[in-house]
C-alpha cells in the first residue's frame, strides 16, 4: 500500500480559502458593473375603459358650521430704520467726500450734493438694507441699493460703513461698486 503523506492543518484550509476568495472576488466585480441608480421603468397605463353613463355621486354636506377666518389687518407694519440711524452723517472716507453729508429720514436718504431719494427698507439681516427709488447717481454709476452698515449697536451708532450696488444681482453675489465710512457729530 502506498504510503498516505501526512498535510498539515494549514495545507487543507488552503484550497477552501482561496475558493473563498475567488467568491468574494467575483461578487465585488459583479457589484460593480452594476449601474449606481436602478434603470427607470414607464409605467404602462392601461387603457382607459369606456365611458359607462352614471349619475354624479352626491356631495356630502358638513354637518357643522365652518369657524370664521379672522381678517387680516387692514395695514401691515413696515419696517423702518432705527432712531439713533434716522439723522445726518458726515462723509469719513475720501470717496464719499464729493458727494457731501448723508441725511436720513423716515422716509428717504439725502446727500449733500442735492440728490435725494424715498427708500424702502428690504432687508435688516447684516446691516439696514435699503432700495432707492430713484436711483441717485455717483461718479456716473446709477445706485439701486444701498447697504447701512453700523459700526455698534445700531441704537448707539455714531458711526456706519455704507455700500453701494447698481442691481440686485450685484446685491446677490455682494459686489459693491463703492464702499465709504459717515460718522455723526
Amino acid at each position: 500500500m502506498p504510503a498516505k503523506l501526512d498535510q498539515s492543518p494549514l495545507q487543507r484550509r488552503r484550497p477552501t480559502l482561496a475558493r473563498w476568495a475567488m467568491a468574494i472576488a467575483a461578487g465585488v466585480a459583479i457589484v460593480g458593473c452594476r449601474p449606481s441608480t436602478p434603470p427607470q421603468t414607464e409605467a404602462i397605463n392601461p387603457a382607459p375603459a369606456a365611458p359607462t353613463a352614471s349619475a354624479p355621486e352626491p356631495v356630502a354636506r358638513p354637518t357643522e358650521t365652518p369657524t370664521a377666518t379672522p381678517a387680516a389687518p387692514a395695514t401691515t407694519p413696515t419696517a423702518t430704520l432705527p432712531n439713533a440711524l434716522v439723522k445726518e452723517w458726515q462723509p469719513l472716507s475720501d470717496v464719499l467726500l464729493a458727494f457731501g453729508p448723508m441725511t436720513l429720514t423716515p422716509d428717504q436718504v439725502q446727500w449733500g450734493s442735492g440728490q435725494t431719494s424715498p427708500y424702502t427698507l428690504v432687508s435688516t439681516e447684516g446691516g439696514y438694507l435699503l432700495e432707492l427709488e430713484a436711483n441717485p447717481s455717483f461718479y456716473d454709476t446709477q445706485n439701486r441699493y444701498i447697504k447701512l452698515i453700523p459700526k455698534s449697536d445700531a441704537n448707539a451708532s455714531d458711526s456706519i460703513e455704507v455700500a453701494f450696488y447698481t442691481n440686485a444681482d450685484q446685491l446677490q453675489s455682494d459686489e459693491y461698486v463703492m464702499y465709504g465710512g459717515y460718522f455723526a457729530e
